[in-house]
């Protein structure tokens, strides 16, 4: 193997791959990434997989000579970025021995042989979707992706593509959130991405970046220029009806504020809200002209308002949420936003492209103070020492009254 490739564009596709290549797999080979060439085409091929999701980038460069080995991912991209100029050459002989030059700088590795690694399909199909905001989505939905490995379906984000818009929708089973954004889809098509595996698409693309996005099957592929990013998908059940939920929901209570006063004002209830062991949910009040916030633990209190449009005020008492979820939320969401919550609390907070719902949870149940407590005990134990001083003393009397 010899070929000569910018610099630059091999420490992008590098350090991308090395997001997707595992770091402590049993199987030594799925740590590195396959290094291809072919001097007929002129042509670099990085590829790399985890089982769950599989990438490859085409690099053009000057070839020489065709061949392929393994080697590690985030080692290239260390060496692409350190190094200066902008080309470097790799080269490889039949002992798997890799040297990478680059002016005055040599390395030399020994490497494992390519002919053990597992190498994906990486299918470029006819029949796709364009796709931007890949960043955007992922962002507004992952957080409310499902933890529990017992939930497969509840761990996945939904893409659906209709009416001219993507929609994209996640639920743990305790809060849902529903994002709309524009788009120009031909056709409609409904997926289901694994939380975790969006979250990595995401995390090597940027907003503005267009897709060509196809379901081949056993798996779902995303085509952008140099680079093909498949998603294995997920043998589960049906996923959960979030717009029938949301739209079961008879709001009885409302306001309207800006996104980023709620925002500060959970980000100051929150100091208050996870001191000691336990998280303490937040109480919600809509009250003439205010939203009010109250952390009340048994270590802390603290109460804010924020300013709005009350339309109906709730009951004094108001309702407990969530106050992870819901500052998770307001990191994403930006604007006006309206508060609407039914009779027994369900709560739905709206923008104008997303939906959020959560569910209350129960009024926390104060524990007594360690302090009070050890003064109550301290109580209890001079009141018991006064009676047996007392019984005591009655006593000393009846026995000098039966001496006398």
């Amino acid at each position: 193997m010899n070929f000569t490739v910018n610099r630059f564009t091999m420490y992008e596709a590098a350090k991308n791959i090395a997001k997707v290549a595992l770091t402590n797999s049993p199987i030594p080979e799925l740590n590195e990434v396959l290094i291809e060439c072919n001097e007929d085409t002129g042509e670099v091929f990085l590829t790399a997989t985890n089982h769950e999701v599989s990438i490859q980038y085409k690099l053009a460069a000057s070839v020489e000579e065709t061949g392929s080995i393994l080697f590690n991912p985030q080692q290239l991209a260390n060496i692409m970025q350190k190094t200066d100029g902008e080309f470097i050459t790799l080269t490889s002989d039949k002992q798997n021995t890799l040297k990478i030059t680059n002016g005055r700088c040599k390395y030399q590795f020994i490497c494992l042989p390519s002919k053990g690694y597992p190498k994906p399909i990486m299918p470029f199909p006819e029949e796709s979707i364009i796709m931007t905001g890949v960043c955007s989505l992922a962002r507004k939905t992952i957080f409310a992706v499902s933890k529990d490995e017992h939930k497969p379906a509840l761990q996945c984000v939904k893409l659906s593509f209709k009416n001219n818009a993507v929609h994209a929708a996640a639920c743990d089973g305790l809060k849902m959130m529903l994002v709309k954004e524009s788009a120009d889809p031909t056709v409609e098509r409904e997926f289901l991405l694994p939380g975790y595996s969006l979250q990595m698409l995401a995390s090597i693309a940027d907003d503005t970046d267009v897709f060509e996005v196809s379901d081949i099957g056993k798996e779902i592929v995303f085509v952008r220029g140099d680079m093909i990013f498949t998603i294995k998908k997920m043998l589960i059940g049906e996923f959960i009806d979030i717009t029938k939920v949301i739209s079961n929901i008879k709001p009885k209570y409302s306001a309207i504020t800006e996104a980023t006063k709620i925002k500060e004002a959970l980000n100051l209830m929150s100091t208050a809200a996870f001191m000691g062991n336990i998280k303490v949910p937040i109480n919600l009040v809509l009250s003439n002209g205010e939203i009010i916030l109250r952390c009340d633990g048994d270590y802390s209190q603290a109460s804010t308002t924020v300013p709005g449009n009350v339309i109906q005020n709730t009951p004094e008492t108001g309702f407990y949420y969530d106050i992870s979820a819901l500052i998770k939320l307001f990191q994403v969401v930006c604007g006006k936003v309206k508060f609407e919550i039914d009779a027994k609390g369900y709560m739905l907070i709206k923008t104008r492209t997303e939906v959020y719902f959560q569910i209350p949870i129960s009024k926390p149940v104060r524990r007594v103070d360690p302090i009070k407590k050890k003064v109550v005990n301290k109580s209890s134990q001079s009141e018991q020492e006064g009676e047996i001083k007392k019984n005591n003393s009655a006593k000393g009397a009846e026995d000098v009254k039966e001496v006398a």
